[in-house]
């Protein structure tokens, strides 16, 4: 979807997962993440670093994949 450039609908797609996987608090723990800066991070405004990304997705047993196009 990237390379679509579609990034609200990525960031869409995790915000959907993080509240299947409890909320952004219960990920947030998990990922060892302040809560508010997640929630500023999930928000339609954010624009996560790849550290955070990486953090939030591993927190809910996923990765970052990058395939050639």
């Amino acid at each position: 979807m990237l390379a679509d450039g579609h990034r609200d609908e990525v960031m869409l797609a995790i915000r959907r997962v993080t509240a299947a996987f409890g909320g952004v608090q219960a990920v947030a723990e998990r990922a060892k993440l302040n809560t508010q800066s997640l929630y500023r991070t999930l928000s339609t405004a954010g624009n996560p670093e790849l550290k955070s990304l990486r953090a939030l997705l591993a927190a809910m047993g996923l990765r970052v994949a990058v395939t050639p196009l």
